[in-house]
């Protein structure tokens, strides 16, 4: 991809405010303050001293109960970070490799972002639909310049939203209003869209909507199955779409992917897979929809259909988390009536500066492509936990799964207990991860690789390979004084 130059700076051509003697020498002080308060954040520390550890574990408590469920972690973070590293309100410091859930991929306290969010200071806090600020505008340029209109895309318009869940609920709306009267959809077993009414149906995972009811608007079919092989694989899921479309003619409005599953446990499949349930269900009639939600901006290209050559066949796609904004993306065909698509707030104004540097930054550093920055911290990542696998931690890591910056492996068993007991370890260690799959479950990471080195990498999968064997020192004596 062409390396995209940065656009004269918005509030500079349009506020009196920014473009200020004055508030540009309090932007760079404030910056030089940022930036010398974050360089002590280089390195993983324990907690402070005992008063500041007993007032965390209150504020821990305090928060557990307002929200009524306790935190997975005892967490929370001080908004201070340096680059792969952030800073909890005990004082302790740790590598976050879950990223708020994908969120943060250019780090904590990263100077070209925070600079985004000073500047932001000159606007209205949140924007909205009826009256979008100059921001808005740019950044919906920004990413339509970059569906690859030049590869076969026909992506054309895209809706600014707040969430994921809300830019998947856009998505199904402008599909229905297309396809109407058939409002069904097909999805993918272990799939995830989010967790409103609608989304919670498509996702396949029972335990999000206990207590739930189903309406019958959403099937499933199976994934791709390395073990099975593409053409075994294409048999099942080409059978099971085509008894489908076959039993709800005309009921049946799109198919949902994720072209990797998050949630579902990093699961993708050869281009040839894609392919031919492609032609398929577009044979039948079926919008295709891929929810990038995820994998926006962390599979080697800025889109996972662009790392997987599938521009032509796509008709809507949803983008957010490490883009800082959300948003849905449509061909002129699914172009919405007036009126189906609107909501108050299109984002806040910080996230839609920092969305169009996000996008700035992923060109200028080098991070997109097969051998972009990206794909190389990835392939260390892989050869690293490799090793870890053949030597001081072998027998305790089974499968692992890789493409950009998405980053799982099997610890032990594969079980929930395993994976939880490895996490907790890797948090005490000093390292934030999180969990994907459904069996074998895996130890999912979303690194901030915008703002890795190698080093970073190297010091991680250390820690990695402290906490898997502490791990097993700790199953070691449970199963001895069980005995």
């Amino acid at each position: 991809m062409q390396k995209a130059s940065r656009p004269v700076d918005l509030n500079s051509r349009y506020s009196t405010l920014t473009s200020s003697a004055r508030f540009q020498a309090a932007q760079r002080e404030l910056l030089a303050v940022i930036a010398e308060e974050s360089s002590s954040l280089r390195k993983v520390r324990s907690a402070g001293d005992t008063e500041v550890r007993r007032q965390f574990v209150e504020s821990i408590s305090t928060f557990n109960r307002n929200r009524g469920r306790d935190v997975y972690y005892p967490y929370l973070s001080s908004g201070l970070g340096a680059g792969p590293y952030v800073e909890l309100t005990d004082g302790s410091v740790k590598l976050d490799m879950i990223t708020g859930i994908g969120i943060n991929f250019f780090g904590h306290s990263h100077p070209a972002l925070m600079e985004e969010v000073l500047l932001a200071a000159s606007s209205d806090i949140m924007q909205g639909n009826l009256q979008p600020g100059v921001e808005a505008k740019a950044v919906l340029e920004a990413i339509l310049s970059r569906v690859g209109a030049d590869k076969g895309s026909r992506l054309k318009h895209a809706w600014l939203t707040c969430s994921g869940t809300m830019a998947n609920e856009i998505a199904l709306k402008i599909i229905r209003q297309n396809k109407s009267p058939a409002t069904k959809v097909i999805a993918f077993e272990d799939c995830f869209a989010g967790r409103s009414t609608a989304m919670q149906e498509i996702t396949d995972n029972a335990g999000y909507r206990q207590g739930q009811p189903l309406y019958g608007e959403a099937y499933h079919l199976p994934y791709y199955n390395p073990k099975m092989g593409l053409a075994r694989s294409l048999e099942i899921a080409g059978g099971h779409l085509k008894w489908l479309t076959d039993r709800f003619p005309g009921k049946i409005a799109a198919l949902m992917i994720e072209l990797v599953q998050g949630e579902g446990g990093f699961n993708c499949a050869p281009r040839e897979f894609y392919i031919k349930i492609f032609e398929q269900a577009k044979a039948a009639g079926l919008a295709i929809w891929v929810d990038e939600i995820q994998t926006f901006g962390r599979t080697g290209e800025l889109f996972a259909y662009q790392t997987f050559g599938l521009h032509e066949w796509v008709d809507v796609v949803t983008v957010g988390k490490m883009l800082q904004a959300c948003m849905v993306l449509y061909t002129e065909e699914f172009n919405p009536k007036p009126g189906l698509v609107a909501g108050t707030f299109s984002g806040s104004t910080v996230a839609l500066r920092t969305a169009r540097r996000v996008l700035e930054l992923l060109d200028e550093e080098k991070h997109l492509g097969p051998e972009g920055r990206t794909n190389q911290l990835s392939r260390r990542f892989r050869s690293n936990i490799e090793s870890l696998s053949k030597g001081a931690c072998a027998g305790m890591i089974g499968e692992i799964r890789t493409i950009g910056g998405m980053i799982a492996f099997e610890p032990f068993g594969g079980t929930m207990e395993d994976v939880k007991k490895v996490l907790l370890k890797l948090f005490d260690l000093g390292v934030v991860a999180f969990y994907c799959g459904h069996g074998p479950y895996l130890i999912r990471m979303l690194p901030p690789l915008g703002a890795m080195t190698e080093g970073d990498v190297d010091e991680t999968c250390r820690l990695i390979g402290d906490a898997l064997v502490a791990a097993r020192e700790g199953m070691q004596t449970q199963a001895g004084a069980q005995a």
